[in-house]
């Protein structure tokens, strides 16, 4: 989040309008309102602005002969601290009274880490496969306040390094840093897109691109050029905001429109006569949302994550704009009781040094989360069964983590076989939705039929095509692995097979399509997500597989897909619970199912009736024809949105032992 160390030199209302427009544009984007799916762009926008700012303040004491290093971080202390504890503090009393256990020691843990300004690692951290959902991650949005932190504890004493050893050269050396960041972030979105998106030496060229700005590294436009160069940002972000998408792989090269719109915008408006965009910026109502941007930004995810945590069933439009009006008369009101009296240090004089009372505050937070976490989220505030419930989040595989590595899956005597190494005659081929069937594997493996575990997450079952080199490799080896041993008479192919043909289950629910996995082949040609040529490929690596399989004598147990909900079912049933309702109550439609799924079952159909292959129908044992239940009996089916729980899985146990006999 963007704001000012000290008061600007020449204050400029446009940029606090644009400050508006960015902050307007994130809430937007997290009350899901359309066409605002690219809102999440306005965090770059902040980056450009924050940058703008906080060099021209740094610049403009340096050459005054006044800056101090002390003088600038008591200036951000008192700037960001205050409004930012009073919303952990709110968030955690709240977390208390609605949070369940798993979810208020994941709110201590990252209260500890926004605490100390790295936030942003850990979110990065926990961008696992079988992380919690972003919508119960009260502090998620302070990332980007980690990001701006952490830039600033360095960026000074750059500048002033500059100023003194090399005076000339900062415009040179601060680009030559922009341009290292930028082709960084390009080159780790292809290897890790999360560190990408949430690591500060991937997001800082949007800093140093506001930085450049301040520098004057770039001319300012003047007359008619300045009201191209100011539309032609504003199009730029409008375009980002308007017509990017969770599908757009972001930041990167993508984060190019909106950061060089903003900083377009800023330039233009730094001329003589201000352009008809900067004086529409500079409207008092729109600037009086650039002021208070700073709370709104801190208290608006808090508040729709805890109303969609009670409400459980998405909101309706008239309901996220009620929310987003709450958020922003919350910000109005902390920007003025709390961020204001503070700032300045008039109205509120603190009875100790700045540095002291900031120490104390944090070492407060993170007492407090600590304590929190290590209680495990203190599970006694909920009945017995609320608890029980929730404890479903981890029904499956304990050894699913480790066993996703193919070298241990194959080794002789593998600890990731399910069931005696000698009775293995079964062989577990898939990504996840393949680990996830463990309850019904480790009931046959009781019966004297063991299986070979070959799941790793988001590694489908195809053959010289996958989500990247590893899979292609991993998959090549078991094939080779099956066939060389005869013992193995039936493999059996699971998959989340929509997830690389449609993406994830989105319509009304509270999944997004954020990291989706790419196909590529052996040549490490990308195809384009769910595209035709896509699904081409991906049918045809599948058929060729299974024709192995089939060729080579094996019986071949193809498993359809499991109904997906969209919600992660044990914390969306406890809280039914925990609020009186019953959890049985809660289905998904039949309609979603078939309709979701219409392209997996088509691929799976089309293989139609050969010797030796068998199926398996989960919406059989899950479904009836108005919906798909989520529990059974008081337990819980799935053990997130879409993979079976051990009780879930057995459900499939009467069809795959009569699959494979």
């Amino acid at each position: 989040m963007s704001q000012p160390g000290v008061k600007p030199i020449a204050y400029r209302a446009d940029v606090d309008g644009l400050r508006a427009v960015a902050v307007v544009a994130v809430i937007l984007f997290h009350a899901e309102l359309a066409p605002f799916s690219g809102g999440f762009v306005g965090v770059d926008i902040f980056f450009v602005i924050s940058g703008y700012l906080i060099t021209r303040v740094i610049t403009g004491d340096l050459e005054r002969g006044a800056f101090s290093f002390r003088h600038f971080y008591t200036s951000r202390i008192r700037r960001l601290f205050p409004a930012l504890f009073a919303m952990i503090a709110a968030t955690m009393a709240v977390g208390l009274f609605l949070l369940l256990p798993r979810d208020l020691a994941s709110l201590g843990r990252n209260t500890a880490g926004t605490t100390l300004f790295l936030s942003n690692v850990f979110f990065w951290e926990q961008a696992g496969y079988f992380d919690g959902d972003a919508h119960y991650k009260p502090l998620l949005h302070t990332w980007s306040l980690a990001v701006e932190e952490q830039f600033y504890i360095v960026y000074p004493l750059l500048l002033v390094l500059l100023r003194r050893r090399l005076p000339g050269h900062a415009r040179r050396v601060i680009l030559s840093l922009a341009t290292a960041s930028f082709a960084a972030s390009v080159v780790m979105m292809q290897v890790d897109p999360s560190a990408a998106f949430y690591l500060t030496p991937f997001r800082m060229w949007e800093l140093l691109l506001g930085a450049l700005l301040a520098l004057r590294a770039v001319p300012v436009p003047q007359g008619r050029w300045a009201e191209v160069a100011s539309m032609s940002g504003a199009v730029l972000v409008g375009c980002a905001i308007t017509l990017f998408s969770d599908q757009t792989p972001f930041p990167g090269v993508a984060a190019l429109a909106p950061c060089v719109g903003a900083a377009l915008i800023v330039q233009a408006g730094a001329g003589e006569r201000r352009p008809l965009v900067n004086r529409m910026l500079a409207c008092r109502p729109v600037v009086f949302i650039g002021l208070i941007s700073y709370s709104v930004y801190l208290w608006h995810w808090p508040i729709f994550v805890y109303v969609r945590y009670y409400a459980i069933e998405e909101l309706t439009t008239a309901q996220s704009l009620l929310v987003l009006s709450i958020c922003l008369a919350v910000g109005a009101l902390s920007w003025h009781f709390i961020e204001q009296p503070f700032r300045g240090g008039a109205r509120v004089r603190l009875h100790m040094p700045v540095f002291r009372w900031a120490s104390i505050a944090m070492a407060g937070s993170i007492f407090a989360g600590g304590a929190i976490y290590a209680a495990k989220g203190l599970p006694d505030r909920f009945p017995k069964q609320t608890q029980r419930l929730s404890s479903y989040a981890l029904s499956m595989n304990p050894e699913s983590d480790i066993c996703a590595r193919v070298d241990l899956q194959l080794e002789a005597h593998s600890p990731c076989t399910i069931g005696r190494a000698d009775q293995a005659r079964l062989f577990l081929w898939g990504d996840s939705h393949a680990g996830a069937l463990f309850g019904a594997m480790e009931e046959l493996a009781k019966e004297g039929q063991g299986s070979v575990y070959g799941a790793t997450p988001r590694c489908p079952p195809l053959l010289g095509v996958g989500t990247d080199a590893d899979c292609i490799a991993a998959n090549q080896r078991r094939l080779d692995y099956v066939l060389a041993h005869p013992e193995i008479h039936t493999v059996i192919l699971v998959a989340r097979w929509s997830l690389y043909l449609r993406g994830r289950l989105v319509e009304g629910t509270a999944e997004t399509n954020d990291n989706l996995p790419h196909l590529i082949d052996t040549q490490g040609h990308e195809y384009e997500p769910f595209s035709r040529d896509a699904g081409r490929h991906f049918r045809s690596a599948f058929y060729s597989l299974v024709k192995r399989l089939l060729v080579s004598g094996k019986r071949v147990v193809l498993v359809y897909p499991v109904p997906e909900t969209g919600y992660d079912i044990p914390s969306t049933l406890a809280r039914i619970s925990s609020q009186g309702g019953d959890p049985a109550s809660f289905t998904i439609a039949r309609a979603i199912y078939d309709k979701r799924q219409s392209q997996a079952l088509a691929l799976l159909d089309q293989l139609g009736r050969q010797r030796g292959l068998r199926r398996v129908y989960p919406e059989d044992a899950l479904c009836n024809r108005k919906g798909c239940m989520t529990s059974s009996h008081g337990v819980p089916l799935y053990f997130d949105s879409h993979h079976l729980s051990i009780p879930g899985s057995r459900l499939l146990l009467p069809q795959i032992r009569s699959a494979i006999e």
